[in-house]
């Protein structure tokens, strides 16, 4: 038989219990959350329709910036975060600006323009903020100069998964100073974000399709003085790695390497390849929407990049249209890329 003074004495230790472990009870949760919730963004990377993706990325920052005010610390959380701010920031904000932009709505382009700094600065912050937290000195490390922060990187990220980290703060951290360009304290810190890409890019280059070698080919060449020799160089190995299927470093391998070069016909090839490619790699389904859509704009604005020609190789005004791009091409930005049931299983 239980004795009852034995039950009520477990009772209350039980209620006591769940009384001082009621917060660590809560934290386990939404750690729990952000853990599944995160390894399901795959879904989001390899959606084909982009309106649908890109509507539910300001909830889904809502609600990290949420669980975020009760696991502070929390890796997985702030990582999620950062890349969710840079991901619509990019895809969204600044396609409005430069939608605003070709459509002569200047007021609007500069909101969104300032709209895309700020939210590029949260990005910024939370990512010093994480490699703060994993490795200590980081601070200290900056003040020695950029020799004593590759130094810093070199003695305390050395595993293969710290590329991603790496990667992601200095896609934050260079985007918010590609917005922050008038203000030359933000310039300054362009060699920091450098060797953060370049030593993501030592640990491993194949990282999210080659991105590490795309960002360096956009530092140098939107430099001063840049070297579009090296330039050219990280955009085919960005290229290369991904075989061709991520289409966000083809299309800004046209809009900025091929417009440094004055070279017309490689822009119109770049921007068709984009346009004409129908799936690329099914994991980025999303971004390669992403790239469709600049792609179909820029082309419009040729003669705004080049001199203006005669005859165009693309076949003439009619084939283009800003919505979609080229109309005879399967797989436009206004199509979408759907995959087939072959591709998605």
């Amino acid at each position: 038989m239980i004795d009852p003074r034995s039950m009520k004495t477990s009772f209350t230790a039980l209620i006591l219990l769940l009384l001082f472990t009621g917060c660590d009870i809560q934290a386990f949760a939404v750690k729990a959350t952000a853990r599944t919730t995160a390894r399901a963004s795959i879904a989001l990377e390899s959606h084909w329709d982009y309106e649908l993706a890109t509507s539910t990325m300001p909830g889904s920052i809502i609600q990290f910036e949420g669980m975020l005010t009760i696991v502070p610390e929390d890796e997985v959380i702030l990582l999620t975060l950062m890349r969710a701010y840079v991901g619509y920031t990019y895809a969204v904000v600044e396609d409005l600006a430069e939608i605003a932009e070709v459509e002569g709505d200047y007021e609007t382009a500069q909101y969104q323009r300032d709209r895309a700094r700020y939210l590029y600065q949260r990005a910024k912050d939370l990512g010093r903020y994480l490699i703060s937290l994993k490795k200590g000195g980081m601070e200290e490390a900056m003040a020695e100069g950029v020799e004593g922060f590759e130094a810093w990187l070199e003695k305390n990220f050395k595993k293969e998964k710290d590329a991603e980290l790496l990667l992601w703060a200095g896609y934050a951290w260079g985007n918010w100073i590609n917005a922050s360009k008038d203000d030359m304290t933000a310039v300054a810190d362009l060699p920091y974000v450098e060797a953060l890409v370049k030593h993501s890019l030592k640990l491993d280059e194949t990282y999210f399709n080659g991105a590490a070698y795309m960002m360096l080919a956009m530092i140098t060449v939107n430099g001063m003085n840049p070297d579009l020799d090296l330039a050219e160089e990280y955009f085919k190995r960005s290229i290369e790695i991904s075989g061709g299927g991520n289409l966000l470093t083809v299309v800004n391998m046209g809009r900025f390497y091929a417009v440094k070069r004055n070279d017309r016909a490689l822009f119109i090839e770049l921007m068709r390849q984009v346009l004409e490619t129908r799936d690329g790699i099914p994991s980025a389904r999303f971004t390669n929407q992403v790239a469709k859509r600049r792609a179909a704009r820029y082309i419009t604005q040729i003669d705004e990049f080049f001199l203006p020609e005669i005859e165009d190789d693309f076949g003439g005004e009619d084939e283009w249209n800003a919505d979609g791009g080229m109309d005879s091409v399967e797989g436009a930005a206004s199509e979408g890329d759907a995959p087939s049931e072959e591709k998605s299983e």
